[in-house]
């Protein structure tokens, strides 16, 4: 292995998969030529190796830094593992990084350490200036020994008053700095240096081996991460541009130095929406409104305070007047939606209503009001600088945060926004502490191309890895990407004879027909012979967690092997390991589980974790309002027809493929596939027309199904594993 080169010292396995060395030879040919890689690979082919081997060694040809993220903690561990035996070989610093207030010692948020850390480097260089005086103090008393000077007295004098004013200031200063942070910039960080590139360390190893010196992990992380050449983090690093820009400040580098790889990329897109989109809630509203009252005396007179108090109203009488009966005992503890909006005419009442009422009230037109919004906004900046003195100087304890501003940004941006189909309103409710229900308005983003676009121009050059990436002019579509790309796709190289693949023709599930008792009964004993034929773990994927909570009723009363079920609200790591231990001592047990829940994607079955794979129905997300929002807004963007392809259609698909590779793993490993639902089937476009997903796989998955009946699929599972008995 010492004699490797190229790209190839950073493959650490003695051989490769099959087609791996291609989509290698290809990957370092297309980020030479700064291009974005889409690379689909089958589960278990060793897609993360293809990636990283190629960047790392164009990272180290072109001085690039190297950041590879994912969305699934199991991801960044095998990352984290796959680092470690690159670097068992080459010279690599690897730095794992993850949010700081999982790092945090004090638990603090990001503006109040900012605060603090201002105060802990006034503070040293406090004390910097104390040691220059006190060395003066002592000059000036040896001079006054010697000389007996009565001017040198009054310097003394003059010297030990600002000496204690110093030492008063420095005093105050430490009460309201962070002696974590004190400890990081007092240490000469070399040891920390050797210490952390000298192996792959975990933000855990980090953050044990800074508490023990009294120091912060984050911090201590922070400052060596410009000596990185390869980074390892969340999603949220990269796609929120605040938090990215602060990363590459750390990194000393600019977008175009560093290469991008993301891992499990279908879900780069749910992933840009959430950190686009934007809220205010009632509470918020009411504390800005007081923020006003408070500041009378200074505040322009702008009629910032009316407007403010119209939307609050506009939205109170939204939520009373629209609850339908017994809807409003049905409000809980969570955001419950409530359209204000068409989602395909985007007629958003909350922004009508407020409109005609700040009309009414005397605001000329909506210029006039957004005038009043910026000032409103600069005032708030003002006081947010006024708030943060206030905290330094310690006369406050706890950061204050102007509301008039957030409130003033929020509704100058809701009025630009609200109308344009790439964004839809939601009015949300829920229940206070004091079973109190208020209001929130959501301005949800459709398509975040707002966020993807601009990255995806400006880094170096970026690899987009999935096993369900494509379809990929879908993919260049929907995140904005103009560059050219290399599209790389590879279908499983593991042997055809140990793995099943059956779609299995009961009727449709449609949600009208799945109760239908003829169905039901074919669905169930389908699922029951499954379960007695397979010789190992069953996994069962239903169309909903509803679905998957009745069928384990079913399930756990008939059956004597062990059933767990996958809940919204409880812990799925529990669950997984206790249903891994029993695949992989060679015992039985089944998992119930739902299509969109989290564990259809990002968890390793390996080693026999499981045998069998069921997904029940084909399981299309809810399609709520915000669902039609996004179709609309594809609609509108991509043209009449393209809503259901990219918002519902492909992503339900890749879910499913996904579900599917949870089952044959490595090249040793043997499975079996069913896709239990008459629109899987070969058929399926001739008896079902439109409603047929069979042909929404691509060409070299769908080769592989086999219809069959529902009551010949146990003759099918138990030939299957006579002929893989091990």
């Amino acid at each position: 292995m010492s004699g490797k080169t190229g790209y190839m010292k950073y493959f650490p396995k003695e051989t490769c998969y099959p087609n791996q060395q291609d989509a290698m030879d290809k990957i370092h040919a297309s980020l030479i030529n700064k291009e974005i890689i889409l690379f689909e690979g089958a589960c278990g082919t060793g897609k993360t190796l293809s990636a990283l081997a190629p960047s790392l060694n164009v990272g180290k040809q072109l001085q690039k830094t190297v950041i590879i993220a994912t969305n699934v903690h199991q991801q960044m561990v095998q990352f984290i593992n796959e680092a470690r035996e690159i670097k068992q070989t080459n010279d690599l610093k690897v730095a794992v990084v993850k949010g700081k207030a999982t790092m945090c010692p004090n638990e603090t948020d990001y503006e109040e350490c900012r605060l603090k850390r201002e105060n802990t480097f006034e503070l040293l260089e406090t004390e910097r200036e104390l040691a220059l005086k006190k060395q003066e103090m002592k000059s000036a008393y040896e001079n006054y020994k010697k000389s007996k000077d009565p001017a040198l007295v009054a310097l003394r004098d003059a010297l030990s008053k600002e000496l204690d004013v110093a030492e008063e200031k420095s005093k105050e200063l430490r009460k309201r700095s962070c002696n974590y942070l004190y400890e990081v910039l007092r240490y000469d960080g070399e040891a920390f240096r050797q210490w952390l590139f000298d192996d792959v360390r975990t933000p855990e190893e980090v953050n044990d081996y800074a508490f023990q010196k009294g120091m912060c992990g984050y911090e201590l992380l922070k400052r060596e991460l410009k000596h990185a050449e390869l980074v390892i983090c969340n999603f949220h690093h990269v796609l929120n541009s605040d938090i990215f820009m602060t990363v590459l400040n750390w990194l000393e580098k600019e977008p175009q130095d560093v290469i991008v790889i993301f891992d499990e990329a279908h879900n780069i897109e749910s992933a840009a929406r959430s950190h686009s989109s934007i809220t205010i809630t009632e509470h918020t509203l009411e504390k800005a409104i007081a923020e006003i009252e408070a500041n009378l005396d200074i505040m322009p007179d702008g009629g910032i305070h009316n407007l403010l108090k119209i939307l609050t109203s506009v939205m109170q009488d939204i939520y009373n007047n629209r609850f339908k009966f017994g809807e409003r005992e049905r409000v809980g503890r969570h955001w419950y939606d409530m359209r204000i909006s068409d989602p395909y005419e985007r007629n958003d009442m909350v922004r009508g209503k407020f409109l005609k009422q700040a009309l009414d009230a005397g605001f000329g037109d909506e210029a006039a009001i957004q005038a009043t919004l910026s000032e409103a906004s600069a005032f708030g900046a003002m006081l947010d600088e006024n708030y943060r003195e206030q905290y330094k100087k310690g006369l406050t304890g706890v950061l204050k945060r102007s509301h008039i501003r957030y409130a003033a940004d929020f509704l100058s941006s809701y009025l630009v926004l609200s109308n344009n189909l790439n964004y839809y309103p939601v009015l949300n409710v829920r229940r206070d502490l004091n079973d109190e229900i208020y209001g929130r308005i959501e301005l949800f983003t459709c398509i975040p191309k707002n966020v993807t676009e601009p990255l995806f121009d400006s880094v170096f050059s970026a690899v987009l890895m999935s096993a369900t990436l494509r379809p990929f002019d879908m993919v260049k579509s929907t995140l904005g990407i103009a560059r050219p790309t290399c599209e790389l796709s590879y279908g499983t190289s593991f042997p055809e004879d140990r793995r099943l693949t059956l779609s299995v023709s009961v009727p449709p599930l449609f949600a009208k027909t799945r109760d239908d008792p003829q169905t039901l009964q074919a669905v169930e004993e389908v699922i029951f012979d499954s379960i007695e034929q397979t010789e190992g773990n069953v996994i069962i994927f239903f169309q909903s967690s509803f679905e998957a909570r009745r069928y384990y009723g079913k399930l756990e009363s008939r059956l004597s092997v062990p059933v767990f079920l996958d809940e919204v609200g409880v812990s799925s790591q529990e669950i997984r390991e206790d249903f891994f231990r029993m695949g992989e001592s060679g015992g039985k047990a089944v998992l119930v589980s739902y299509l969109w829940g989290t564990l259809s994607e990002g968890i390793d079955y390996r080693d026999g974790r499981g045998r069998t794979v069921i997904i029940v129905g084909v399981g299309y997300p809810a399609l709520n309002d915000r669902m039609n929002a996004v179709e609309s807004a594809y609609d509108h963007t991509f043209g009449f027809g393209a809503g259901w392809e990219f918002a519902v259609q492909v992503p339900t698909i890749r879910k499913i493929r996904q579900a599917m590779g949870r089952v044959v793993r490595s090249p040793v490993d043997y499975g079996v596939r069913i896709l239990l639902d008459g629109r899987f089937t070969t058929e399926a476009p001739k008896k079902f027309g439109k409603f047929s997903v069979f042909e929404m796989f691509p060409d070299d998955e769908r080769d592989e199904f086999i219809d069959v009946d529902p009551e010949k699929v146990k003759y099918s599972l138990m030939n299957f594993f006579q002929d893989n008995a091990e």
